[in-house]
Order: C-alpha cells, then sequence, then structure tokens
C-alpha cells in the first residue's frame, strides 16, 4: 500500500508536535502498520475488537425511518438530567444499530491550512469493512475485520494481507473514536455533560480534558453512535472528526467478501 497525497497540502514546518504525530498516524496507518503488522503477525493475541452493542434488530430499517430507535432512546434519556457523573452510563445503555454505514471525514488543522482524510465504514454485527479514501472520493485500500482476523488489500487487488487483528480495532481503522472512548474516560477527565439539539436531533455533547487536549463529544440519541468530536488546545482547533450516517439497512454480502473469494467471511468461519 501506498502513501496517500492526493489533495493534502503541505505541511509547514512550524506545526505543532501533536498534529505532526496525529497525521502520521492516520496515513500510515495503511501504509505501514498494515503491510508490516499483518504480513508479520506482530499482534498475536486473542483481546476481542471493540463490537457495537445491539438491542434492536436493523435488517429492515432505512434511513430516516428510526422511530424504533429514536423512541427506545428517547424513553431512557427521558426525566433524566444529565450530568457529568452519569452520562458514562446513559451512553452506555442507548440502543445501537447491528448493521450500518457511514462516511467518516477527519480533519487535521495546522497554521494557515488544514488537511482532510475520508472512509467509508461498513458495520454488520461483528464484522467492520473501512474502505480508505482518495481526495477523488475513489477507494484506495480496503480493510476488513472480522472475529479476531484482520484483512487488508489495495482496490482492485485480486490478492489480500492477513493476520490476527489483537489490540487493533476496527475503530482505530476508520480513523475514529466511538461512543465508548466517552465511556471509557476517567470520570474525573469529564468537565461538561448536557443534552443539546443539532440540526433537530437529540444529542448528547460531552466536554473532556483528554491527553492534553479539550475534547467535545456529541453522540446521537437517536443510534446511539457517536456524531462528531473536536479537538482544541489552548483555544485552537487542532483537529475534527464528523461522522455521517449513510444507511441503517442490513449491509450487503459483498461487502463482507475477500478478493477472489466467493464465500462471504461468515461463511469462511462456518466452513
Amino acid at each position: 500500500m501506498r502513501k496517500k497525497t492526493d489533495g493534502q497540502e503541505p505541511i509547514p514546518n512550524k506545526q505543532k508536535t501533536a498534529l505532526i504525530a496525529a497525521l502520521c498516524a492516520f496515513v500510515m496507518i495503511v501504509t505501514l502498520v498494515l503491510s508490516f503488522v499483518l504480513s508479520s503477525n506482530l499482534f498475536q493475541n486473542d483481546e476481542p475488537a471493540i463490537v457495537l452493542p445491539s438491542q434492536i434488530s436493523s435488517d429492515d430499517t432505512e434511513l430516516g425511518e428510526t422511530v424504533d430507535f429514536a423512541e427506545e432512546n428517547a424513553r431512557k434519556i427521558t426525566q433524566i438530567e444529565i450530568r457529568p457523573d452519569n452520562v458514562q452510563q446513559v451512553i452506555a445503555s442507548l440502543s445501537r444499530p447491528d448493521s450500518y454505514s457511514c462516511v467518516v471525514s477527519n480533519t487535521l488543522y495546522w497554521d494557515g491550512g488544514n488537511s482532510t482524510l475520508q472512509c467509508k465504514q461498513y458495520v454488520r454485527q461483528t464484522a467492520s469493512r473501512v474502505e480508505l479514501l482518495r481526495a477523488s472520493g475513489e477507494v484506495d485500500s480496503v480493510v476488513l475485520q472480522y472475529d479476531g482476523h484482520i484483512y487488508a488489500w489495495d482496490a482492485g487487488s485480486s490478492t489480500y494481507y492477513s493476520g490476527q487483528a489483537g489490540s487493533f480495532t476496527p475503530a482505530e481503522t476508520a480513523m475514529l473514536p466511538t461512543y465508548e472512548t466517552v465511556c471509557a474516560l476517567p470520570k474525573e477527565q469529564i468537565q461538561q455533560a448536557e443534552l443539546l439539539d443539532v440540526s433537530g436531533q437529540p444529542m448528547i455533547r460531552v466536554v473532556a480534558w483528554q491527553d492534553g487536549r479539550t475534547v467535545e463529544y456529541t453522540i446521537s440519541t437517536v443510534t446511539g453512535l457517536l456524531h462528531s468530536a473536536v479537538f482544541t488546545e489552548e483555544g485552537v482547533q487542532t483537529q475534527s472528526i464528523q461522522i455521517s450516517v449513510l444507511s441503517l439497512t442490513q449491509q450487503k454480502d459483498n461487502l463482507f467478501t475477500l478478493p477472489g473469494m466467493e464465500d462471504t467471511v461468515f461463511e469462511m468461519e462456518e466452513s
């Protein structure tokens, strides 16, 4: 796999160390980590990947027809005053789809410029497919993770890398924190928590101090999924992540099929 440079502006020498590290982490996640780690099976442990819990089947749910999710989650937050001391429990209790797709936009900011990396994520039960996109919107490479295994290939390739996922999670592949990131924060790091309206949707807003930066998370109470995250350092925005849900339907079989294979990863596991 190759380092992507399409559409990215040259980074000034005076950018902050934190931005350099963040940008490298996201770009090199495919070019170095996958090509080296997966081929060498560096991570050989049985730690499970992050899996979104589901209390509702979403096989027949269309985008915009999320009444069941909205009503069930609305009941859970009704009569509750969301505070820093209880917000993690409230977020963890929300119902979520077990199948959906979304676009993740991850923007890094520095003095005089910014750069955005995008990917599409497809989730079906415990499987996750991430397509890293070029600036043109075309798929550059694919990472598929299921049942403790991870597979990666360049778009159009007939071969793929494979290895143990270890501690490498679908969220890391998709370049985003999740609602679980918020739930795992030490309570003392949470500074603010409230319920607010964002573009007509009720959202839970959480402000936390994390790794030397202030982070503002918003979680949708309709889907239970992360909606956005904004990172600031000394009052200056350094990074923003935006998640746009595309579909809440059952994701198609071909999205979970490896190059040159006919069976899905689900069927491969059964055989």
